[in-house]
């Protein structure tokens, strides 16, 4: 046994105690991200005169730690099952399983299906894309629609109580479908009946990605009621080292007369409130060990309001130490029209994620950071 496979068996075995009956680490698999890095933001001005500061902060880009196994069960059938959790290196704490944690089967013919927390198609069908993921420099900002901003309930998510069926790989082609409870987040009514669908198809190949995906959300009157659904295509291209990729998506809803929402209330019923389409740009060229990258991301204005878009560019600089090692600089800048408020950055993967001071702030950051892969 290697000293690394020994080592990987002690931090499972550590893991997993006190249980009465230790497991079977022979198919245990240990991986996760170490990513951090030190930025400073800068918050911008509001349209309504409200004075912006400088911020600089530590931050933990959604490190995270995972164990994750799968068992022969023959005839090309297997047994798979995975937990990850997102852990917080810039103040120790972090939480439990709440990133793909799910227990599943896979058939080489058949394809795979899961249940359990995981990502929904539609956010696989571009994630991908994002030259910058993970970082303040992140598209999901604007992309992706964002919760109460471009959406109710955000598409680009890692939803709880999922069941999911992905096919098998085909000539480079594969679909993937999911269905989500989304009360099982709700807190105020048990019997809430919000759901959501989700569905993705892909072809991927060594030089060309392309995807199509459609969402809806079924939302319960608990949830303000109406539908939100949102489509969205996407395409990479690489030539040797450099490589472009472009992405689209179209919202809209039934939300108008939801009194819950500010947004959405003095609208006639059933009138689209967060509709809007948003577009993306990135490239990026590598040299040696070195790589640099540029992106785009444009939201337009809702359906309900004039003057709510915003755009935000980035540029970034990556310098692989090792196989598994990468230093990296981020400058990123996000527009806000006046009466958008869109933030930098999410908090759902990093800490570095800032709140705007308020509508027409143009924050801005500038990133130094280190990202470790085991």
């Amino acid at each position: 046994m290697s000293k690394h496979t020994a080592l990987k068996n002690i931090i499972v075995l550590s893991l997993i105690t006190p249980l009465p009956v230790l497991a079977d680490t022979a198919n245990v698999s240990v991986y996760g991200v170490a990513n951090v890095s030190y930025d400073s933001i800068n918050t911008g001005t509001s349209a309504a005169g409200v004075q912006g500061t400088t911020l600089n902060k530590a931050s933990s880009n959604a490190s995270r730690i995972g164990l994750k196994g799968s068992e022969d069960l023959g005839d090309g059938l297997a047994a798979n099952w995975q937990i990850e959790s997102l852990i917080a290196l810039d103040n120790a704490g972090g939480t439990f399983a709440t990133r793909n944690s799910f227990a599943g089967l896979s058939s080489k013919d058949y394809g795979s299906v899961l249940v359990g927390r995981y990502d929904t198609p539609y956010k696989i069908s571009t994630r991908k894309l994002d030259n910058f993921s993970d970082s303040i420099g992140d598209n999901r900002s604007l992309f992706g629609t964002v919760a109460s901003a471009s959406a109710y309930t955000a598409f680009d998510g890692r939803q709880p109580d999922v069941i999911a069926y992905t096919s098998p790989l085909m000539a480079g082609f594969s679909a993937a479908i999911a269905q989500v409870n989304l009360a099982e987040t709700a807190t105020t009514n048990a019997a809430a009946k919000a759901t959501a669908t989700s569905f993705a198809a892909m072809y991927d190949s060594p030089t060309l990605t392309a995807s199509v995906a459609y969402e809806t959300h079924m939302l319960d009157t608990i949830r303000v009621g109406g539908t939100e659904a949102a489509y969205r295509a996407g395409l990479g291209y690489t030539l040797d080292d450099f490589s472009i990729a472009a992405a689209y998506e179209k919202t809209s809803d039934t939300l108008g007369k939801a009194t819950s929402l500010t947004t959405c209330s003095a609208l006639a019923t059933g009138a689209d409130c967060f509709g809007h389409s948003a577009s993306y740009l990135t490239a990026k060229y590598n040299f040696g060990s070195d790589a640099i990258k540029v992106a785009y991301t444009k939201v337009g204005a809702l359906a309900s309001a004039v003057n709510t878009g915003a755009d935000q560019a980035s540029l970034g600089y990556d310098h692989r130490l090792s196989k598994r090692s990468t230093v990296f600089a981020v400058y990123t800048k996000l527009t806000n029209e006046t009466k958008a408020n869109y933030g930098l950055g999410n908090a759902a993967f990093s800490s570095a994620a800032f709140t705007s001071i308020g509508a027409g702030a143009a924050p801005s950051a500038f990133s130094l950071g280190i990202k470790q892969v085991f």
